[in-house]
């Protein structure tokens, strides 16, 4: 509140190279078959949302310091994960003459959930800010975990056989049905949803 101009500056110039470290963590382990693009994201969600109602609920008892420091850890850990892997997963998982048009869709979404938050947030307060974007990020990493198949190391010509093969009305048999490649409710459809 009493912070200058020069000081706010500061303050973000630090965030912005916490940021850029934590995408560069990213680019070393995002291709770790024991990470990948899934676990990435879903760490990256949780670890932001823990930090974001961390300062929500402990806004009015610890330092400006302290919820700074919580906060650039959420800027470390959101690079470190979602927003790396937002945009990277949606170029792999759809078959190659889809891509671009469904990573479009995706880019789409993404971009009014950052309009609707930017307007809703100018009638919050900071708490409230924080709390929000906390569940909104427990939440993103539920529906990552439910939805979201893991492509680390499928090749991704895989995921065009399969497409062409669905199109035919063949069945497909081969690296994109497996189980460590599918998301959870692709394992488990028959079992969630599917009994007759």
């Amino acid at each position: 509140e009493d912070a200058s101009l020069v000081d706010i500056a500061h303050a973000s110039a630090i965030n912005a190279f916490v940021a850029l470290l934590g995408y560069f963590a990213a680019a070393a382990i995002v291709d770790d078959p024991d990470c990948g693009r899934l676990a990435l994201q879903q760490t990256g969600f949780i670890i932001t949302g823990t930090l974001f109602l961390l300062c929500g609920c402990l806004n009015d008892r610890l330092s400006s310091t302290w919820l700074v420091f919580m906060y650039f850890g959420s800027s470390f850990f959101g690079q470190c994960g979602p927003n790396c892997t937002t945009f990277l997963i949606p170029a792999e998982v759809f078959p190659t003459n889809k891509r671009a048009m469904c990573h479009g869709i995706s880019a789409c979404a993404g971009k009014i959930g950052a309009l609707i938050a930017s307007i809703l947030f100018n009638f919050v307060d900071e708490k409230d800010l924080f709390l929000i974007s906390g569940y909104a990020s427990f939440a993103a990493s539920l529906i990552t975990f439910l939805t979201i198949p893991e492509t680390t190391t499928l090749d991704l010509y895989e995921i065009d056989k399969q497409w062409h093969k669905i199109l035919s009305g063949e069945r497909y048999e081969g690296p994109a049905t497996d189980p460590k490649h599918l998301s959870f409710y692709e394992r488990n459809q028959n079992r969630l949803c599917c009994r007759r």
